[in-house]
C-alpha cells in the first residue's frame, strides 16, 4: 500500500467520564488476530491537537501515543490536560509515548512524557 496521511486533526473543549485511554493514538492498533503487527503504520499523523480536555480516566495510562516506529508521529500538541483517574482510585495518571514527537502547552495532568 501506498502512504496516506492524516493531518490538521483538532480535538478541543472535550470533558471525559470515566473513558479508557482518554487521550489516544494507536498506530499498531489491531482488533483482530488476522492482522499483521510485523509491518509499521505508514499513515503519517502531524499537526494534531488536543486543547482543553479535561475529565477522568477508567485506567492509568490516561495519555497514549503510541506511532510507527517507520513513520513517527510529529507535531502532536497538548495544551491543558487536566485527566485524573476516576473517583476512588488513588493512583496518579501516566502518560504513555512511542515514536512521537508530542509539544506541551499550559498544564499537564497527567505529566507529559520525557
Amino acid at each position: 500500500p501506498g502512504r496516506s496521511a492524516a493531518t490538521d486533526i483538532r480535538f478541543e473543549n472535550i470533558k471525559m467520564k470515566h473513558v479508557k485511554n482518554p487521550i489516544i493514538i494507536d498506530q499498531a492498533y489491531c482488533p483482530f488476530d488476522s492482522c499483521s503487527s510485523k509491518a509499521p503504520s505508514r499513515v503519517r499523523l502531524s499537526n494534531i491537537y488536543f486543547k482543553n480536555i479535561t475529565g477522568t480516566s477508567a485506567s492509568p495510562v490516561a495519555v497514549m501515543l503510541s506511532c510507527s516506529k517507520g513513520t513517527p508521529c510529529e507535531n502532536i500538541y497538548l495544551q491543558d490536560v487536566r485527566l485524573n483517574l476516576s473517583p476512588g482510585d488513588k493512583r496518579l495518571p501516566i502518560s504513555s509515548c512511542e515514536n512521537v514527537k508530542a509539544r506541551y502547552i499550559g498544564s499537564q495532568m497527567p505529566p507529559p512524557c520525557p
